[in-house]
C-alpha cells in the first residue's frame, strides 16, 4: 500500500509540474517588456500651412494654390507636427476644361511627398480633383502624440511602450511601419499597436491582442 501511494505521489508530482509549465507558457505575456516606455509629448496646435487657404470664388482664382494648400495640409496632418513645408505643381497649361493628370510635390524638411492629381471637368471652369501619394511623412513626436492620446490611462491602458521611432521619415502610405508600439489593457495581455501611415490623414493605429 505504501509503495502504491509513493508511486501515485511521484507520478502526480511529475504531471503537476508539467501542467504548471504548460500553464505558464500559455499565460506568458510575450510582448510585456518590448519597446521602451513613452510619455505623451506636450500638446501642440493642429499643424497647418503657414499661408492662408485661397478663396476659390474670387475673380481669376487659380487652381494651383488651392490644390497645394490641401496637399500641404495632408502632409502636415500625417507628420503630426508643425514643420516648414512648401509645394509645387507641374500643371503648366492646365485649364480645368479637360480631364488631366499631373504631379504635385510637397517638401517637408527635405523629404518630398509626390502626389498624382487627377482632375475631372464639371463645366464653366469648375472641376473635381483627387490625389494619391505612394509615400508620406511621419515623425516620432507626431506618432507619440497620437498613440498616447488614443490609448490613455482613463480608458484602462498602461505600460505604453514603442520601438525606436524615426525623428522624421518618408514611408510607404497604407503599409504598417516596421516599428510598433505596445500597451496593456486592464486584465489582458500586452497588445501590439501597428502604425499605418496615410497620405491624407493621421496614421491609422491598429491593436493586435495575444491569445
Amino acid at each position: 500500500m505504501l509503495i502504491g501511494l509513493l508511486v501515485v505521489v511521484v507520478v502526480c508530482a511529475g504531471l503537476c509540474g508539467i501542467g504548471q509549465l504548460i500553464t505558464n507558457i500559455v499565460n506568458k505575456d510575450e510582448w510585456k517588456d518590448l519597446g521602451k516606455p513613452v510619455t505623451r509629448p506636450a500638446a501642440q496646435p493642429t499643424p497647418t500651412p503657414t499661408w492662408p487657404r485661397p478663396n476659390p470664388f474670387l475673380p481669376n482664382a487659380k487652381a494651383d494654390p488651392q490644390i497645394r494648400h490641401q496637399l500641404e495640409s495632408w502632409v502636415l496632418t500625417s507628420a503630426g507636427v508643425q514643420r516648414p513645408v512648401s509645394s509645387t505643381c507641374d500643371m503648366e497649361g492646365f485649364t480645368g476644361q479637360t480631364a488631366t493628370t499631373f504631379d504635385c510635390t510637397v517638401t517637408i524638411e527635405d523629404h518630398k511627398v509626390v502626389y498624382t492629381v487627377s482632375t475631372t471637368p464639371k463645366g464653366n471652369g469648375v472641376f473635381n480633383w483627387t490625389a494619391k501619394a505612394a509615400n508620406t511623412v511621419v515623425t516620432r513626436e507626431g506618432i507619440l502624440q497620437l498613440f498616447t492620446g488614443l490609448y490613455p490611462e482613463s480608458y484602462g491602458w498602461s505600460n505604453l511602450r514603442c520601438d525606436d521611432l524615426p525623428e522624421i521619415a518618408l514611408v510607404p502610405a497604407g503599409q504598417p511601419l516596421s516599428q510598433v508600439c505596445y500597451g496593456k489593457l486592464k486584465d489582458k495581455k500586452t497588445a501590439k499597436i501597428l502604425i499605418k501611415p496615410s497620405d491624407q490623414a493621421k496614421p491609422h493605429l491598429e491593436s493586435q491582442f495575444q491569445d
